[in-house]
């Protein structure tokens, strides 16, 4: 596994950075001074972050808070209105760092032989659900055999288990729609059976009684890895230290998070511009989980269930997908974290520090 540096994320660009710096991530230390380790005089580092639309929540706390003050970090923001934008930005060195475009097609782009390495989360599962017509009868995944289901095409967390139980993508019909609204009118004209949604149409959603939610991608795969953070290998060899403490602030917006969806919901409509009840509607979901870990055992899954269905291009098999994931940065800052924070937030610190040994191999 490669050694790499990271940088700064996504940040919400409709925020502004709060004076009082906390200590840890309770909400009663917003006067406390930051411990010992917290290098305040660390080189200044800047990172560029690309992001569709939609804010960073860890980076918006982070900001907010102070974290990102503490570790001398700042991130600006570039907002694209697609992935494939947000792609060409990342390869044409006008960002760094990407972390809203789900697990996929950081992949595809790997086994495209682009010079890619992922090395962190976002969102663990987004809260993405499959649609069907009101009424319908929900007896599984293998339901969807024999259906037309409208999707991106590429949905592993759907169609690997599957193909684990030996179907093959020709034994259903994909209608590939990049317009997650253009999918739920999809079941709802009759165009497709099923729709595989994402979390931005859980208003909507609940809004119809023509269309019902069957279950979530994160029923089908738990832990199936969503938003990944990437950055080419290149940044992160120059960029180790600043991406570290940019890491940590993130580890320390989470805790925050945690404890505070209430106030974070209302940061999120800040941001977005969103209302209230919009937001609540997936950020209220068990399916809606925020979690900075690699997941580097379920990268991996995604990876050879992607190649084993044929979804990659010619001569995929020939790269090794453990080149392109790193999961150093990540381990070194809960490190960190911990042993700065762990005393007063004992129970987050020994949830992540568990959770990493069982996601990952190192």
């Amino acid at each position: 596994m490669k050694n790499i540096s990271r940088r700064g994320f996504v940040a919400a660009a409709a925020v502004t950075a709060a004076g009082a710096a906390l200590a840890g991530c309770s909400g009663s230390n917003n006067n406390a001074a930051a411990p010992a380790g917290n290098e305040k005089t660390a080189e200044p580092f800047t990172a560029r972050l690309g992001t569709t639309n939609d804010g960073h929540i860890l980076n918006a706390i982070a900001q907010e808070q102070g974290y990102l003050d503490e570790e001398n970090v700042t991130v600006e923001v570039s907002v694209f209105s697609s992935s494939d934008e947000a792609f060409s930005a990342l390869f044409s060195n006008k960002v760094d760092i990407l972390s809203n475009n789900g697990t996929n097609l950081p992949l595809t782009h790997i086994a495209s032989g682009q010079d890619l390495t992922i090395y962190a989360g976002y969102m663990l599962t987004g809260c993405m659900p499959i649609i069907a017509k009101a009424g319908t009868k929900w007896n599984g995944v293998e339901d969807l055999v024999g259906k037309k289901i409208a999707c991106s095409g590429n949905e592993f967390a759907v169609f690997g288990p599957l193909f684990d139980l030996g179907h093959k993508m020709d034994e259903f019909e994909c209608i590939v729609l990049s317009n997650h609204a253009d999918r739920v009118e999809a079941v709802r004209g009759g165009k497709a059976d099923y729709a595989i949604c994402g979390t931005s149409q859980n208003y909507n959603i609940g809004q119809t009684k023509e269309v019902e939610v069957m279950c979530y991608c994160s029923d089908i795969t738990p832990n199936y890895s969503c938003c990944r953070m990437d950055s080419p290998q290149k940044f992160l060899d120059e960029n180790r230290d600043g991406m570290v403490r940019l890491l940590k602030a993130y580890l320390r917006a989470q805790c925050w998070y945690e404890s505070n969806k209430d106030e974070v919901a209302k940061m999120v409509v800040k941001q977005t511009g969103s209302t209230e009840d919009f937001v609540h509607a997936y950020m209220d979901n068990e399916h809606y989980r925020l979690n900075l870990d690699p997941v580097e055992n379920s990268v991996v899954r995604a990876w050879d269930w992607m190649m084993d269905m044929g979804l990659f291009p010619k001569d995929a098999d020939k790269i090794d997908v453990n080149d392109h994931i790193d999961t150093s940065m990540y381990k070194e800052a809960l490190d960190a974290c911990t042993a700065a924070y762990g005393a007063e937030n004992k129970e987050f610190y020994d949830k992540m520090n568990q959770f990493f040994a069982e996601n990952n191999k190192a």
